[in-house]
């Protein structure tokens, strides 16, 4: 842009200086402290110096205005490890409680029940083979080969309580509700 400012302040001059017939040199000369332009013509006929002011505008800087550009935080992945899947709660919490819903569903708390087949006698409706098994086991070598339903309630509960400790929920279905 400065360029093309001084060539059109000095094209009359040029075009002057052609006119006179004369062969001229120029000659430019940039003060720092003023920002106009001296053109010198010299001719060898005569001496002739033309002085031409020309305002240069200063260079015009441009800068981004200043921004501050907060910097992002972390990108952060949480990853949870899969839930388990929802299933019931259990209905009963403690073994005398899982006994009891047990001696409720298998007997209505008749401790002299007998099933229909004659297979299953007593409130827990214990076979006779699991029953004589589970009595020797503890030790109650009393009990063995005494139908279930024969036996006193505290006998029932005993053994049906030991049977429970060896093979858990099994024997019932594994839940009760």
């Amino acid at each position: 842009m400065i360029a093309l400012i001084v060539t059109l302040a000095c094209l009359p001059l040029l075009v002057v200086d052609m006119f006179q017939g004369s062969t001229s040199s120029a000659t430019e000369t940039a003060s720092s402290t003023d920002s106009s332009l001296v053109v010198s013509s010299l001719s060898t006929e005569e001496s002739t110096t033309t002085t031409v002011a020309v305002t240069v505008p200063a260079p015009v800087t441009t800068m981004a205005p200043a921004t501050t550009i907060a910097p992002r935080p972390a990108q952060t992945t949480t990853t949870t490890a899969p839930r388990p899947p929802v299933t019931a709660p259990p209905v009963v919490k403690s073994d005398e409680e899982f006994l009891a819903c047990v001696r409720l569903r298998e007997s209505r708390n008749n401790y002299a029940s007998v099933d229909s087949t004659g297979t299953f006698l007593g409130a827990y409706q214990i076979y006779q083979g699991g029953w004589d098994s589970v009595a020797g086991r503890i030790s109650r070598l009393d009990l063995v080969g005494v139908p279930p339903n024969q036996a006193s309630p505290a006998d029932q509960d005993a053994v049906a309580l030991a049977m429970y400790r060896f093979y858990g929920r099994a024997p019932w279905g594994g839940i009760c509700g």
